[in-house]
């Protein structure tokens, strides 16, 4: 049997980090390999992204990972940091990847900013794979 391929974005946040522990309830150890993805948005000061900056930006999206990673011992895992609009790169990575399915939580914005659009309405309506939305 094939291994499903599992997308995971997190933030960091512990709402993020809360569907690590949904996988853990559906799918086994030896049934799927899992990436986990943290983006980061570019900040641009006069055209210009700063190089410490980034450099930053990347440093703390890893830790996210790592972290990330260690709550998921045991399986199948893959980190994948970059940097853009989280909605476009997590569905470059799902087609990349031929992921099977996206787990995302909910949105913890504001319902104005939720009505404009959000990363995770984003997702839903590209993907080309099942999305999984993980209550609170």
């Amino acid at each position: 049997m094939e291994m499903k391929r599992v997308l995971i974005p997190v933030d960091g946040t512990e709402r993020s980090m809360h569907s690590l522990d949904f996988i853990k309830g559906i799918f086994p150890k030896d049934s799927v390999h899992i990436t986990l993805m943290n983006v980061k948005e570019l900040v641009f000061i006069n055209g210009m992204a700063v190089a410490e900056e980034l450099k930053d930006a990347q440093e703390i999206g890893q830790q996210i990972l790592n972290k990330a990673a260690e709550r998921m011992q045991g399986y199948s895992i893959s980190t994948y940091f970059t940097f853009g609009y989280a909605g476009d790169e997590i569905l470059k990575k799902a087609k990349e990847d031929k992921t099977n399915v996206i787990i995302m939580t909910k949105s913890t914005k504001s319902a104005l900013i939720r009505m404009i659009g959000s990363t995770t309405t984003h997702v839903v309506k590209g993907a080309k794979c099942v999305v999984m939305i993980v209550p609170e």
